[in-house]
């Protein structure tokens, strides 16, 4: 499917949005994220999951790629709200702004298999309970270089029960990365973990 610029009146920009250190500028983009990730019901029932997912994504810096293989990087380059969109199978959420208020897009987005978290400021442990939304159809995960995920954030992993791949690399905030790794396989024996040097190519970011 073709994607083209239908409505230059909806064009937007979104620059990363950075963790400031100055704790009342911190509330600030802190309440800016929250505007650019929380869900919005009457979208998501008038465009439905598939869409309303991607836009919230692309809205906040990341990618994504449709069945099919389709992938789109930009915003502006939806197609228009008048045109049916193929489903979202992955999610990459590299060097983007997306967080945990925003995981509830993840619902009804049947066709979504795959979801990629690196080097995302945003991203923490709540983000990965938040994962749980999408545990009925996720099966491949990246989280690496988020800097604000401990071990019970991968903890928190087990909920996502059909997970058959999950690479985690460069998690500074983790204390006992291979006790994590342990606990996740005894509740996800189906599961294999790798770090960064086994990453597969079902795990190569879109451009």
């Amino acid at each position: 499917m073709q994607c083209s610029v239908r409505h230059v009146s909806r064009k937007i920009i979104t620059p990363r949005i950075l963790v400031p250190r100055n704790n009342q500028v911190r509330t600030f983009w802190e309440y800016v994220n929250m505007t650019f990730n929380k869900p919005d019901p009457d979208r998501i029932k008038q465009l439905g999951p598939d869409r309303a997912c991607a836009e919230w994504v692309l809205r906040n810096g990341g990618k994504v790629v449709w069945e099919g293989g389709k992938k789109l990087a930009d915003y502006n380059l939806l197609p228009s709200e008048e045109e049916a969109v193929p489903k979202l199978v992955t999610i990459d959420g590299t060097d983007s702004s997306i967080s945990h208020y925003g995981f509830p897009h993840l619902i009804g987005c049947e066709k979504l298999s795959n979801i990629i978290l690196h080097n995302a400021d945003y991203i923490d442990d709540r983000a990965l309970k938040g994962l749980s939304f999408g545990q009925s159809t996720l099966t491949h995960l990246q989280v690496s270089k988020c800097v604000n995920v401990t071990d019970a954030g991968l903890k928190s992993l087990i909920s996502l029960n059909k997970l058959e791949l999950l690479v985690l690399f460069n998690l500074v905030s983790v204390e006992n990365i291979e006790e994590c790794k342990e606990y996740i396989r005894q509740h996800l024996s189906n599961c294999k973990i790798r770090d960064l040097k086994d990453a597969t190519p079902s795990n190569e970011k879109p451009q």
